[in-house]
């Protein structure tokens, strides 16, 4: 019988702290890892936030590395939540120490948390991070390209941080082996050849280590690797940071990944990979430009999500792309000092955003040329957000559904995304520039 890669005791812990969240956080924080939630199943326990983390627990099988992967990086997003909400919290201490506990959790399970990021600890553990060859995906070629390009550019790879202290930011130096047979651990001969001696080796030995194996390495210690060299721990320029992420990027684009922003820390990007989904979507394309404008990390993690699975999860990304829309009217409405009722539906909302704009059919005057295209095209408007509503009702993840009923493609997905992409595109342009003629 195959042994569980993370434990009960871990995953109670996990689901206790979240019965202080909303419904929405829970959701949006399993969502973004790409956890399914069985919402057939009925976990027989107390309280909704209980109930909804066991059917995202329920979806997987704690014995598959894969899975626990999904988990771990749900539970990192929960991790990086949690220590943002830390100065709002009414008892901070109380708070920080709920945090340790469940960091202490993972530890006894093999696994590190630090800065962001949860790493293996054990030979166990490490399972879960490692890939057979055949799904490693991102080929020979890109990575000697991107390493090669570091070297040409004096790109140095630990930037600001001595190289033990950025190699143990991803690794547990202490069981990798020393190449020296006086030391026992990579850790005692990297400081002896790089700190004591540092023309020892030359300042790129890192890329053709044999321990850490960058070329042959799975997509994911790999990717890992080029995330951590543009942390702002490691590199705070952020002009060198935007230097190596676009040399990163365009030699990942040939293999489908980017590297993007998933959080921040102190105003600065944290950053992880993602498979390319639809770069080539005018919708998308556009609305990667509101992040810069509302510097919002919810609105990064929707943008993601959508992208992350229109393939994989289309019933996803139609709930998804409906609370996009939510976030910027409500997000515009915010912004002109309006009072916003909870439970206003999608439509409503939209109605609102669409009066304060002056985007009715009757705000177009009579003598305006092709006034009755004009007046057509707007009230489409809210045909849009009605019928997103509608398919996130019947279709959209959020909402439980009849075990026989047939979920909608990839294509359909894409229908809804690029239409509420292109509405809340509109509607935000429009605030910007009535904005600016104030």
């Amino acid at each position: 019988m195959n042994c569980e890669l993370i434990s009960k005791k871990t995953r109670n812990e996990f689901r206790e702290f979240l019965t202080g969240w909303t419904l929405m956080e829970i959701e949006m924080e399993f969502d973004a890892a790409i956890v399914s939630c069985a919402i057939q199943y009925d976990p027989q326990m107390s309280g909704q936030r209980r109930s909804l983390v066991e059917q995202y627990y329920h979806s997987l099988d704690f014995t598959d590395p894969a899975d626990v992967r999904k988990l771990l990086t749900a539970y990192e997003n929960i991790l990086i939540t949690a220590a943002r909400k830390l100065p709002a919290q009414h008892n901070k201490a109380l708070a920080e120490c709920e945090i340790g506990g469940l960091v202490e959790c993972l530890k006894k399970d093999g696994y590190k948390y630090h800065d962001g990021r949860i790493a293996p600890i054990t030979p166990e553990a490490r399972k879960v991070f490692d890939q057979t060859p055949s799904d490693r995906s991102v080929s020979e070629v890109t990575r000697r390209n991107i390493l090669d390009a570091l070297r040409i550019s004096n790109t140095f790879w630990s930037g600001s941080l001595p190289e033990t202290d950025f190699l143990s930011r991803l690794y547990d130096l202490e069981s990798l082996p020393s190449n020296d047979p006086r030391f026992n651990s990579a850790k005692w001969d990297i400081g002896q050849h790089r700190v004591n001696n540092p023309d020892d080796w030359p300042d790129d030995w890192v890329f053709t280590d044999s321990r850490f194996d960058l070329i042959h390495a799975s997509d994911e210690v790999f990717l890992r690797f080029l995330c951590e060299m543009i942390h702002p721990v490691v590199r705070p320029d952020s002009q060198d940071v935007d230097k190596m992420l676009g040399i990163f990027n365009q030699c990942l684009a040939a293999d489908g990944w980017e590297i993007v922003a998933r959080s921040r820390i102190s105003g600065k990007p944290i950053f992880a990979a993602r498979r390319r989904i639809v770069d080539s979507s005018p919708a998308m394309a556009a609305v990667e430009t509101l992040v810069n404008v509302l510097n919002a990390e919810y609105v990064t993690q929707q943008i993601t999500r959508m992208e992350a699975s229109l393939e994989s999860d289309p019933e996803l990304a139609i709930g998804t792309a409906k609370e996009f829309v939510e976030t910027v009217c409500k997000t515009i409405l915010g912004e002109c000092g309006e009072t916003i009722s909870s439970d206003i539906k999608l439509p409503q909302l939209v109605k609102r955003v669409r009066e304060k704009l002056d985007l009715l059919p009757q705000d177009i005057p009579e003598r305006a040329k092709g006034v009755e295209t004009v007046r057509r095209i707007l009230s489409n408007l809210g045909t849009i957000a009605q019928g997103l509503a509608e398919l996130r009702r019947l279709y959209g993840s959020g909402h439980g559904k009849d075990a026989k009923v047939k979920g909608l493609q990839a294509r359909h997905a894409r229908l809804a995304v690029g239409s509420a992409c292109t509405l809340a595109v509109f509607l935000f342009e429009t605030f910007q520039e009535r904005e600016g003629n104030k």
